[in-house]
């Protein structure tokens, strides 16, 4: 992650991206959008949340390595989220 839109993002955050990146590594492209909504849930579990614009710079780089399918699958769970987000 040298990518320089991270300096924002606080060092607890980016070692738990640091490991998530780490991980993601063994897990099969089907499986990949479970992974990632596994790991958000893990990382909730232990009190550490995203900002919308934190989520965003996170999503659009892990969209560089996706499928179009994963991106398409990725895209329409934000929008679900954001869906349900509203109602609550």
């Amino acid at each position: 992650m040298n990518d320089h839109s991270f300096n924002t993002i606080s060092p607890e955050k980016i070692n738990l991206l640091t490991d998530i990146i780490k991980q993601s590594q063994n897990v099969p492209s089907q499986n990949m959008v479970q992974f990632l909504l596994n790991s958000a849930a893990a990382a909730n579990a232990k009190g550490i949340n995203f900002t919308d614009s934190e989520t965003e710079l996170i999503i659009n780089t892990l969209k560089k390595n996706m499928t179009p399918e994963q991106i398409n699958q990725m895209d329409n769970i934000i929008r679900i989220s954001k869906m349900m987000r509203r109602n609550t």
